[in-house]
């Protein structure tokens, strides 16, 4: 008798533990009860290990200036990318360095980057270029462009190396300059 109240006594246990709270159903007025995914047309295209690419969109009633803004927008967002990037590379290289030569280097590089970066807004290339259009909250037609851009590793690089020729002999000398380094270390950064 003992054994079969032992036996009870477990089961109502265990079926007490087992049992599950029955999900409550989400209703209309909670405050994620109509959230949906939405699919920005071109932020598809994404930094690899072959180029930096970044996207923009702009809206505005005139048709080329939703585009032109867009553009800028993106090309504002690659130098961006390029700077940080730059800087990544910069920190990495000049680690091998002194203190002293770190800092004349890193002041110099940071010049230069910023300077690739400037060269960056009207040397990209446009990679997708998308537009919609739909009616404002008074009625007028609006435009809504989305673009991305791209420059290619190689092209960056370029640009890097035309920065470094324009240094004068003693510029170079002093931040002891190691072309074939950097280009492993340049390497080795991109498309992290």
């Amino acid at each position: 008798m003992k054994k079969i109240l032992f036996i009870m006594a477990a089961a109502v246990v265990f079926a007490a533990c087992g049992a599950k709270k029955a999900a409550q159903p989400v209703t209309a007025t909670s405050a994620f009860a109509q959230e949906e995914e939405v699919i920005v047309p071109c932020t598809e295209f994404r930094s690899d290990k072959k180029a930096l690419r970044a996207s923009g969109s702009a809206i505005s009633p005139n048709m080329q200036n939703a585009k032109d803004k867009a553009a800028m927008n993106a090309r504002r967002e690659l130098a961006t990318a390029a700077q940080t990037f730059m800087q990544r590379v910069s920190e990495t290289y000049t680690s091998s360095y002194d203190v002293d030569q770190r800092a004349d280097f890193g002041a110099r590089y940071q010049d230069m980057a910023r300077q690739v970066a400037a060269k960056l807004m009207q040397g990209s290339e446009i990679c997708c270029d998308k537009l919609t259009k739909t009616v404002g909250a008074d009625g007028s037609l609006m435009y809504h462009a989305y673009v991305a851009v791209e420059i290619e590793k190689d092209d960056l690089y370029k640009d890097f190396s035309q920065s470094m020729n324009q240094l004068t002999g003693a510029e170079k000398a002093m931040i002891d300059f190691d072309a074939e380094k950097f280009r492993v270390v340049f390497d080795e950064e991109f498309g992290k």
